[in-house]
């Protein structure tokens, strides 16, 4: 997998991927076309998924951050798939994730507003008709106390 200069590149592109080539080759310690390989190589392995930029919700008018906690009637082989059709229709769904414990799932949305928030929560079981809820639950975050998508490598 990744080695140390791979781990310092990572690290580097996790912080700034919009970073020269020029800098973060002498950031790690490396010749530019050998971080160049480096970098080929692990987006070639799926280490490197994706660049992308963080953009401020709330200046973009993104107001009310919604978590839901989805509890099945039945569980059944597909029902990951199940999930997947519907959630990429669904922009509004940020994140998903099949737990344990009390839940099944758990979905992160993010809402313009409150209204839009509520019209949601209105149309719940309709947009989710294909997947056997139990019961749900959803909350408002109030104030977001640590976000971060960095990996500690």
């Amino acid at each position: 997998m990744a080695d140390v200069l791979d781990t310092k590149i990572l690290k580097k592109l996790q912080e700034d991927c919009t970073m020269s080539l020029e800098l973060l080759s002498e950031s790690v310690g490396l010749s530019a076309t050998s971080c160049y390989r480096r970098i080929k190589k692990m987006e070639s392995h799926g280490l490197i998924k994706a660049k992308r930029a963080i953009l401020d919700e709330r200046k973009l008018g993104f107001q009310v951050t919604a978590i839901f906690m989805i509890k099945l009637q039945k569980d059944s082989a597909d029902i990951d798939q199940r999930m997947y059709r519907i959630l990429e229709k669904r922009p509004e769904i940020q994140h998903c994730h099949l737990i344990s414990g009390d839940f099944d799932f758990v979905l992160l949305a993010k809402f313009r507003d409150a209204a839009e928030y509520t019209d949601y929560i209105y149309r719940f079981l309709e947009i989710y008709s294909d997947i056997p809820i139990r019961n749900y639950s959803s909350s408002i975050v109030v104030r977001t106390v640590r976000q971060n998508e960095i990996l500690p490598l």
